[in-house]
């Protein structure tokens, strides 16, 4: 089977290859179990269009508009190496001679299953019999997964950290539908060259074909199509002639993976302690918002499980400076911007959270854009900005209950619930406030947005009182923050003249 050529995509109508998303009309949806192996396969699809295409800007553009023909399709394939994309060698590496060459089943692939004695890898799924067979399609997700999303702990003390850092967050521009969807994320190599300012003489051929050595692995030396599909393990996926139903798309497989070797490879990436040190810097993958610091440049990662992805949405599109660091949007987002295309489009922000591949607080929101969004962003922020006002208010008012006397981390304990009650609720009443971003006025949207939201807090705030009502000095402390989040600020009179 071949990437590039072959039917191994499982979309909700069967199998279908790239070949026949990027050239035909029909709108295929991808059918897999897990959100994060969705996510991870968007990724793939647009990387390996990427470097089948190889577009220019003035390409991509001309893709979005008129489609992709099959004739356009062949001549690009015939200017690959395909045979780097069979198989049985994409993303993978023997390992050196004395390798351990450890095995592991392929649940430690999935984030959220139960392989070990780790409580953080506990969660939704937490029995390895839930998930414990692939087909030899799924196996180049599942890889890929492990390679670029999935954070290194996963595998306890013998865990690498691939070319984007454990647990990235990723931003993709989501379309009408799936081919739409993959050219959008698809990168424009004239664009990206000035972005990336790579070596002249950075090495283009994949790990696999030309493997790393060294103890650091030098950013500026790595081309884009390696950086796409970079490895952190030597590894190799153990195919059984035997038929099975795949746990991870549905479909039956006249053969079956059930485990998998792995040896993580010697050298550092920018993107850990020990590589910045030696200056190796990190790769600026086209996915991956990034924060710039003193030291170096970061991937984004939610901070916990109680992170709330719309918090730092404003930063994913525009970026954004604090005191310390300025955090900038991903590559995709800039070509985005940049190519100014008219249709709508949604930003979708994914990720995981969790230590050891944990399903805790995994990361996969769809938001609402504008198709301009250098024209109409002051929509989006306005819409953020209110729910950041609002969390503020809410924040300062139980700020209150430290001064009543009780022990601080009691008192914590009930802020910090309240809000993260209000951040979960609030990302439902901004996507939901988003989607009419093309059709509603900025005033008439952000008024929409303060309304439910100061709802929203207020009925958390209330609820707390309630439920402290008869310990009065905590309840005298709730009163006196009421005024901190009733008070008329700016905002409320623009809302008031405007209205």
């Amino acid at each position: 089977m071949n990437l590039l050529k072959d039917d191994f995509i499982s979309t909700t109508q069967g199998k279908v290859s790239l070949k026949t998303i990027l050239t035909g009309e029909q709108n295929y949806q991808l059918q897999y179990y897990f959100d994060e192996i969705q996510l991870a396969m968007l990724q793939l699809l647009s990387s390996l269009s990427t470097v089948l295409l190889r577009p220019t800007i003035a390409d991509l553009k001309g893709y979005l508009k008129n489609g992709l023909t099959p004739e356009q399709y062949e001549s690009a394939l015939d200017k690959v190496e395909s045979q780097w994309f069979e198989n049985d060698c994409f993303m993978q590496s023997k390992p050196p001679a004395n390798a351990k060459w450890p095995s592991a089943p392929i649940t430690k692939l999935l984030s959220g299953i139960e392989c070990g004695t780790s409580a953080n890898a506990m969660g939704l799924f937490s029995e390895i019999e839930k998930t414990e067979i692939s087909c030899t399609d799924c196996v180049h997700v599942l890889n890929y997964n492990l390679h670029m999303n999935i954070k290194g702990e996963c595998f306890g003390p013998s865990g690498a950290t691939g070319i984007r850092g454990g647990g990235a967050i990723s931003t993709l521009i989501a379309g009408e539908n799936l081919k739409q969807t993959l050219l959008n994320n698809t990168i424009a190599k004239d664009y990206f060259n000035d972005y990336a300012q790579l070596d002249s003489n950075a090495e283009s051929r994949p790990m696999w074909v030309a493997p790393l050595s060294g103890i650091v692995y030098q950013a500026s030396k790595i081309g884009l199509d390696r950086g796409l599909f970079a490895l952190a393990y030597h590894i190799a996926f153990n195919v059984e002639n035997k038929p099975c139903l795949c746990d991870i798309c549905g479909t039956e497989s006249l053969q079956s993976v059930k485990t998998f070797n792995r040896e993580k490879y010697k050298g550092n990436y920018g993107s850990t302690k020990n590589g910045r040190e030696s200056g190796a810097s990190w790769w600026p993958h086209p996915y991956t918002p990034r924060t710039i610091k003193e030291d170096g440049a970061f991937a984004v990662c939610a901070r916990d499980q109680n992170w709330q992805s719309w918090q730092e949405l404003g930063s994913y599109i525009v970026g954004k400076e604090t005191d310390k660091a300025t955090v900038e949007p991903a590559y995709i987002i800039k070509q985005f911007q940049y190519m100014k295309t008219p249709r709508q489009s949604n930003l979708l922000v994914g990720g995981n959270i969790a230590d050891q591949g944990g399903i805790t607080g995994r990361v996969y929101d769809l938001y609402s854009m504008p198709s301009s969004l250098n024209k109409h962003l002051s929509k989006v922020t306005q819409v953020l900005d209110s729910g950041l006002d609002q969390k503020n208010r809410l924040s300062q008012a139980f700020n209150k209950m430290f001064g009543a006397g009780y022990d601080k981390h009691f008192v914590g304990g009930i802020k910090e619930n309240a809000m993260y009650r209000f951040s979960a609720n609030a990302q439902q009443i901004i996507q939901r406030t988003l989607l009419d971003v093309e059709r509603k006025e900025a005033s008439e949207l952000r008024k929409t947005a303060v309304s439910e939201l100061k709802q929203e807090a207020q009925r958390i705030f209330m609820g707390v009182q309630r439920k402290y009502q008869h310990d009065l000095p905590l309840f005298k402390a709730l009163v006196k923050g009421e005024s901190t989040l009733y008070k008329k600020q700016e905002s409320d009179f623009l809302l008031k003249e405007e209205g």
